[in-house]
Order: structure tokens, then C-alpha cells, then sequence
């Protein structure tokens, strides 16, 4: 007697199908996974056996193989629990396996029968909505599942409920998109620092990656919870990829889905695995949890050398590509990277008020450690001094300056996709090309620093909704990498 229910298991942030065949036979009792499966599907046995009894079911007393094909692909996670309970019960004559055939089914088993949710729902409803089957799921994975468009989908709280039939499928309404939510920091309630606002506008508005330098306590961390409320509105699309990931984390995807921007601010012990993603089974990191937000890494150079390196390569691609023996995973990781450091071990070179007492090779092995090829990602930076204390007492504010800046930034952001698609350079002024040029020889600017200054100063010619960059607007993108080490 065999019977095969259709399931998949997480490859990334994608559900690849994997069918999940029951061959029930006489002989000694035994009960055997086989296709690759790692622990957590191993312990689906006794998992499947407890609540089959639990559930009034008769779990076989002869020989029960559950094979998990393609044999090849390694199967992980406790969503394999409802598929080789439904294989067994079908392989038997308990259920109806025709009623089955265009089903997919996930789903972890309690002792007692229910079904739970998993992490990676989201992925599995979008690939049963691909293969055109009805997903059999848990109940309490309806509000997540609702934003996969046409997904047919039958909740199930018990798998004793599975005896009269499939469960309806559910009518899901659509996904409620939020309202856009005050920003956790306004910008009205930042006194000072005008040039490090400025910075982040257009950071916001062209997709720039910004390293703020400072003392400690002059601001840095307030100015980067800011640039979550200068953003645009998540689209449809957007919401439902960084809710994937998250899913696939195990982790809530109710905000992205509501249109809340990932604001990540991971410590700097974080490990390589934690930042980029990995581990067994692999999971996403840091930079993919923040993705269509903002990954804010604070005391820089506190990271370590590896994991910072580790960074260079998604930053310029956007996605996480992990390369393991058995095959690559992809994890997208397009954020809005911002960074913060202290411009010496005691934190107090440069500053009006308070003396360093760092050597001057302290300080060159501090500012050495982030490394010059991620220095040379950093779009802008912009020193964060402190600010005078009557200035902090004196700012009450009264309106938001957050909104009044995203205003602009979409307005840029509006004017850049109505121009004309053509090379930064062709849009250069004779005046803006020489100061360009003589500064990048002066400086000896990489090819890279070169590129990402002149994606800067277009920025900054859309929010003047200028069509030629101009000399002012390319001395102002100099200006932000006056830190450039030479």
C-alpha cells in the first residue's frame, strides 16, 4: 500500500516541491525516513505517531517507509509533520488519496493532533499559488498567507478534522496595507546637524550608503533611526519580499506586510553567519532581514574583520549569495546601509571641547580596521560633532520635519524616473566634468569612488529637479567624502 502527498521545503527564501511518498508494508514494526532529512524531520516520527493515536487515527503496526524525493535535495524543519501523517493515512485506506491530488500540505504536529504554523509560510503559500494547488495549512497562518495573491487555501486547526474531509478553502481578504506610521525619530526632534539631515535626504532619495563619524553621544544613532521616515511607501511588491524573508527567519512578518520599513542594528558581535546569513540549515542574516530598510551598523570598527568584509559584495549586488557544497542560496539584501564610528579609540579626536589621548598610531590602527574597500562603498560621510546643551534644551518641535523631507525625496525620486535614461556623464557640465576630474586625480579616487560620487552628485541634481549636473552639485558630493583616505 503507497500513497505521496505533495509538500516543499525551504531553499533560501523559495519552497521547492518535494513529494513526500508512504509505503506501508507487513513485517517487523518500523517506522523509516529516508531522502536526506535532518533531525527535526527525523523526530517527525514519533511526533506523527503520537498524534495519529491521539487523534483516533490507527497507525500501522508493520513496516512504514516515508521516502522524501528528490532524494538528492536536503529537507529540513518541522513542516514535513501534516504531509507524512496525510502519506500514512492515505497509504492505508483511512483517507481518500485522490482527495489529495491537488493539495500541498505543511504543517508542524503536536502530541495531541494540532496543526502549527512554520517558519517559511509565506514561501510556501507563494510556491502552491506557482504550481496552481490548494495549500492545507494551519489555521493560525491565515493572516500571514493572505498576501499571496489567488492562493487557494484550506486551514486546518486538527489533523482529526481531516477525517470528514478537506476543510474549505478559506475566502482570504486582502492584505491590509498600513498606514504610513510616524517615524520613530522625527528629524524635527534632532537639534542641530543640519549637514548630517541634508546627507540623509539624499541618501534616501538616491539609495546612497552613509558613515557618520563622531564622539560619543553627538547624535549618530538618533540621525540613523531617522532615515526609515524619509523613505517612500513599501509597494506591493516590496512588502511581500521583505515579509518573505522574515517568514523564512522564523521571525514576525506582520510589519513588512503592514508597510513598515526593517530597521536592523545588529551588535557588533555579531558573527560572519548572523550578518550575511548561514549556519545549518541556513538562515538569513542581519543585511537580509533589513531588506527595502535600513541596516544600521553602529561602533564600526568594533566588527569583526571577517564579517565587515563579508558586507562588500552584497552591498554592491544587493542580494546574499551563499555557496555551499550542495548548491548556492540567495538571500536579497537590498538596504540602505548606514554606519557609525567614533573617529578614535576614546572617541574625542577632532572634537571642540574635550582633548584625545590617542596616539597617532592609535588611530590609525582603529580607523584600519573597517578596511579601505568598505570605506570605499561609503557613498557620503559627514562628521557628527555635539551639540551646544542650550540647543538641546531649547528644541521643542512643533512640526515634523521628517515628512516635510520625504516630501522632497519622493518629489527627486518623481523627477529622476521622468528624465531622460542616460549615463551619469553625459549629464555632466563642462565645469562639473574638470572639477570632477582634478579632484578624483588629487585624491586618487578608485574607479568605484568615482562611479558612486557621481551617482551622488545626480542624486543631488534631481532634488535642485536639475537635468545637468551642475559644478555646485558635484562640490557638494566632494564634500561628503572629504574623509577619503589618501
Amino acid at each position: 500500500m503507497q500513497a505521496s502527498i505533495t509538500t516543499a521545503t525551504l531553499v533560501g527564501v523559495e519552497a521547492v516541491p518535494v513529494e513526500v511518498q508512504a509505503d506501508v508494508s507487513s513485517g517487523l514494526p518500523v517506522f523509516g525516513i529516508v531522502g536526506l532529512a535532518d533531525h527535526a524531520v527525523q523526530e517527525a516520527r514519533d511526533r506523527v505517531r503520537a498524534a495519529l493515536r491521539m487523534s483516533g487515527y490507527e497507525f500501522p503496526g508493520g513496516r512504514v517507509i516515508v521516502n522524501l524525493a528528490p532524494a538528492p535535495l536536503r529537507k529540513h524543519g518541522t513542516g514535513f509533520d501534516l504531509p507524512i501523517a496525510l502519506a500514512v493515512l492515505c497509504a492505508t485506506g483511512q483517507l481518500p488519496a485522490q482527495a489529495f491530488n491537488s493539495v500541498s500540505a505543511v504543517g508542524e504536529l503536536g502530541l495531541d493532533g494540532t496543526v502549527r504554523a512554520v517558519p517559511g509560510m509565506l514561501a510556501h503559500a507563494m510556491t502552491a499559488s506557482q504550481e496552481n494547488r490548494d495549500l492545507l495549512g494551519p489555521v493560525d497562518a491565515c493572516d500571514v498567507v493572505v498576501a499571496v495573491p489567488q492562493l487557494r487555501y484550506r486551514p486546518v486547526a486538527h489533523i482529526g478534522a481531516v477525517r470528514a474531509g478537506l476543510p474549505d478553502q478559506q475566502r482570504l481578504p486582502d492584505a491590509a496595507v498600513g498606514a504610513t506610521r510616524p517615524p520613530d525619530v522625527d528629524l524635527a526632534e534632532i537639534a542641530g546637524h543640519d549637514a548630517a539631515k541634508r546627507c540623509l535626504e539624499i541618501a534616501a532619495a538616491g539609495g546612497h550608503n552613509v558613515l557618520f563619524i563622531g564622539p560619543p553621544g553627538s547624535g549618530k544613532t538618533m540621525l540613523a533611526r531617522a532615515l526609515c521616515g524619509l523613505l517612500p511607501p513599501l509597494t506591493a511588491v516590496e512588502r511581500l519580499e521583505a515579509a518573505l524573508v522574515h517568514s523564512v527567519a522564523g521571525r514576525d512578518p506582520h510589519p513588512s506586510l503592514a508597510g513598515v520599513r526593517p530597521f536592523r542594528a545588529p551588535h557588533h558581535s555579531c558573527s560572519v553567519a548572523g550578518l550575511v546569513g548561514g549556519g545549518t540549515p541556513p538562515l538569513p542574516g542581519e543585511i537580509s532581514l533589513a531588506h527595502t530598510g535600513v541596516l544600521f551598523l553602529d561602533e564600526l570598527p568594533e566588527f569583526g574583520p571577517a564579517a565587515l568584509q563579508a558586507l562588500r559584495q552584497p552591498i554592491e549586488e544587493g542580494a546574499v549569495t551563499l555557496v555551499r557544497a550542495n548548491g548556492a542560496i540567495r538571500y536579497p539584501a537590498a538596504v540602505a546601509l548606514i554606519a557609525a564610528m567614533n573617529p578614535c579609540p576614546c572617541g574625542f579626536n577632532g572634537d571642540r571641547e574635550r582633548r584625545c589621548t590617542c596616539s597617532p598610531g592609535d588611530v590609525a590602527r582603529y580607523t584600519g580596521r573597517v578596511g579601505g574597500p568598505l570605506y570605499d562603498r561609503m557613498d557620503m560621510s559627514v562628521r557628527v560633532d555635539r551639540v551646544d546643551p542650550a540647543l538641546l534644551i531649547d528644541c521643542t518641535p512643533t512640526s515634523s520635519d521628517t515628512a516635510q523631507a520625504r516630501s522632497r525625496v519622493l518629489g527627486a525620486r518623481e523627477f529622476a524616473s521622468a528624465r531622460p535614461r542616460v549615463g551619469f556623464r553625459r549629464t555632466l557640465d563642462d565645469d562639473a566634468r574638470r572639477l570632477l576630474e582634478d579632484s578624483a586625480r588629487r585624491t586618487h579616487l578608485s574607479g568605484r569612488g568615482v562611479t558612486r560620487l557621481l551617482r551622488v552628485a545626480r542624486t543631488i541634481a534631481d532634488m535642485a529637479q536639475s537635468p545637468l549636473i551642475a559644478e555646485e552639485h558635484v562640490g557638494e558630493a566632494l564634500g561628503y567624502r572629504s574623509w577619503e583616505l589618501r
